[in-house]
């Protein structure tokens, strides 16, 4: 801050700001950074699936590509072999 020089300046500023969520990282090793991961994969998604009349869909769309779709039990396969 005492450096008079404005990029400094504004970099003691949002360390500041940002020192407590900085400081929790050291403290618990947690990083939001799945969660980003998530969002970007459902805009990807969102993207792929302009045009989409049906919002369960979707839903599902995103379930399977996030490993989260339950297993579809009870199902019985059929071999045409």
């Amino acid at each position: 801050m005492q450096s008079n020089l404005q990029p400094f300046i504004a970099l003691a500023k949002r360390l500041t700001r940002w020192s407590a969520g900085i400081l929790m990282f050291f403290t618990h090793r947690i990083t939001n950074g799945v969660s980003e991961g998530i969002n970007n994969l459902i805009k990807v998604i969102k993207r792929r699936s302009y045009g989409f009349h049906d919002f369960a869909y979707f839903c599902l769309k995103i379930l399977d590509a996030t490993g989260t779709l339950p297993p579809l039990s009870g199902l019985t396969t059929h071999s045409y072999a």
